[in-house]
């Protein structure tokens, strides 16, 4: 079954690069990629399903939404203050 689509320039060339090991077939990597990111998703999916996963979000969110997290910039600010404290 044929199909056409638009790259851009960047992922052409990755595909180019990754077809050259399959003697140039640029329709077995696209097939590879479709299968390996369906697989993805399915497993993602699974995970979500479980509801071990899901009280652990709804936990996060809560802490989010009640200020019981620390802001990625802090966390970095903290990070770096230590890194200095060792040199």
């Amino acid at each position: 079954m044929r199909h056409q689509f638009v790259l851009d320039e960047r992922t052409n060339k990755l595909l180019e690069e990754l077809a050259s090991y399959r003697d140039g077939n640029r329709s077995v990597i696209v097939r590879e990629a479709i299968q390996l990111y369906a697989d993805m998703e399915e497993r993602l999916d699974k995970i979500e399903a479980d509801p071990a996963f899901q009280k652990m979000m709804a936990e996060s969110d809560k802490a989010i939404r009640e200020g019981r997290v620390t802001p990625h910039s802090e966390v970095v600010r903290m990070s770096r203050a230590r890194s200095k404290k060792r040199k």
